[in-house]
């Protein structure tokens, strides 16, 4: 989805990211609808809009993997990078990390974004009713995502549901877990229920996507609970949510055709592959294209894993040489890959040997990138090689099929259907089965442990340590870091405590 510059008649003022001011605080998204929300072009302007908001250099071009990814084992940052990475890096985050918030605004942005919608399209009369249902499904389903990723950042936060007409509904109190979970789940229950199975265009939702988020709810609030993660007491029955995270996966996994496992890793990240399949692995992605006219149309994330060094040529097909080169440019070297990382996989893991890029040629030589040097391996799943300058049409996946797959194995646990999941990822990394007889809990750490490797620098293992309560065993134990704050929740912004008077530390 190419996400042009729309301008239409609903008057948004938006909180500027950079302003520093600690007076009033501007609205999220003061709205006047009365001369707009009267046409299906008005409600299609909208919801285009509201998706605007994911491919943001704030939010998933940029913003969201700083964010998830350097306080885990998977990435570091260059020496020069801002104060406010060093303190994710090091998990000792303040409430004044600048980072953090940047992604608060731009999630409160896309909240309000998709409550316009939710609020004001059921209102066109003419609009035909499917078409309608369509895009109020959408917006539920972004509204449902953005709370999802504020709980699982941030935990208690103001539950905005209603579209802000007014200052006085700015000042706003926490709300409890139960609260926001019960509406993400309603919301994409009704996404589920309002949107069609087919997929209207890269980047937007369908029916599918919602139960795959689904999924990713159920497995968040039923692990949490069982491992007594922080915050999570309101969960009454880890096993019927694991139940009801099985339930969705096997939707996805078992009840559609538009979305499928890839027999081939190289093609579910090439672009000229899976943005033109019929079938591809990406559930929902925050789509971008090169020909957009500013950073949010196109994405410059490549550029942060990409090292500065020198401009690179990397096989096409490390499995199949004959299919010679192409050239990736060069980048900030902005994201270092850790040790801990790239020492954990096999060394026949192909998620190793094809989508980490460990030498590189230029000119007639070729270099070998040390995983202990500042210009070290790099992943191969955000690469462009059509770029265009510093402009890339790379997405940003939000979820992929591999995902629920392991999902449905993790809720599943032990059984012929968990290790049929699990090991159809592990075959095609090359590697053999898990071992037959491993204990429920055994078996679930092994595939977190899978989803590790799987799943890697896509912003999903922060996530995973939290909800199994593993942050401290896994990268102070394990790996020696340090944990001083934020282990399980960020602190909430100090912009928003000062210019939120219901708000408490």
């Amino acid at each position: 989805m190419n996400y042009k510059i729309i301008i239409y008649g609903l008057a948004c003022l938006m909180l500027s990211v950079t302003s520093c001011t600690k007076m009033t605080e501007e609205p999220y998204g003061l709205t006047n609808t009365g001369s707009f929300y009267k046409t299906a072009a008005d409600a299609e302007s909208a919801i285009i809009y509201a998706y605007s908001v994911l491919p943001e250099v704030g939010y998933y071009s940029r913003g969201y993997y700083i964010i998830t990814e350097l306080p885990t084992e998977n990435l570091t940052q260059k020496g020069d990078a801002g104060p406010a990475n060093f303190e994710l890096d090091e998990n000792r985050t303040t409430s004044n990390n600048s980072d953090l918030d940047n992604i608060w605004t731009y999630m409160y942005r896309g909240v309000a974004r998709a409550n316009a919608v939710i609020n004001n399209v059921p209102g066109i009369s003419s609009m035909p009713e499917a078409a309608r249902n369509q895009v109020v499904g959408e917006g539920h389903f972004l509204r449902a995502l953005h709370y999802f990723n504020f709980v699982r950042m941030f935990g208690e936060v103001p539950l905005r549901t209603e579209t802000i007409a007014d200052v006085s509904q700015i000042p706003m109190a926490k709300s409890p877990l139960k609260d926001i979970y019960d509406l993400i789940i309603a919301d994409l229950k009704k996404a589920e229920s309002m949107i069609g199975t087919n997929r209207i265009s890269e980047g937007r939702a369908n029916k599918v996507a919602a139960q795959a988020l689904l999924a990713k709810v159920y497995l968040h609030m039923a692990s949490s609970k069982a491992s007594g993660s922080a915050g999570y007491n309101f969960v009454d029955n880890a096993d019927a949510l694991y139940a009801e995270a099985k339930n969705y996966a096997t939707k996805v996994t078992s009840e559609q055709s538009t979305y499928a496992f890839s027999d081939k890793l190289r093609d579910i990240w090439d672009i000229e592959v899976y943005k033109k399949a019929a079938v591809s692995e990406h559930i929902f992605d925050a789509a971008v294209d090169r020909t957009g006219e500013v950073e949010g149309n196109f994405s410059k994330l490549p550029n942060m894993f990409l090292p500065a060094d020198r401009p690179m040529s990397i096989p096409y097909d490390v499995a199949d040489p004959s299919k010679g080169l192409i050239n990736i440019g060069q980048g900030w070297g902005h994201f270092r890959t850790e040790s801990a990382v790239y020492n954990n996989y096999a060394a026949n893991d192909k998620r190793k040997t094809e989508l980490i890029v460990s030498t590189y040629t230029n000119g007639a030589t070729t270099y070998t990138l040390d995983i202990n040097t500042s210009s070290r391996p790099f992943t191969r799943k955000f690469i462009d090689p059509l770029r265009v300058g510093d402009k890339h049409s790379t997405n940003s996946p939000v979820i992929r099929y591999s995902d629920i797959l392991l999902i449905l194995a993790e809720a599943s646990g032990p059984t012929t259907e968990g290790y049929a999941a699990v090991n159809k990822v592990r075959a095609r990394a090359g590697l053999g089965n898990l071992n037959p007889t491993l204990s429920l809990q055994a078996f679930r750490d092994a595939v977190v442990d899978e989803r590790a490797l799987e799943l890697a620098f896509e912003g999903d293992r922060l996530f995973d340590l939290r909800r199994t309560n593993t942050m401290e065993k896994v990268l102070v134990q394990k790996y020696g870091k340090s944990i001083t704050s934020g282990a399980y929740f960020f602190p909430i912004p100090q912009r928003e405590l000062d210019t939120n008077p219901l708000m408490k530390p």
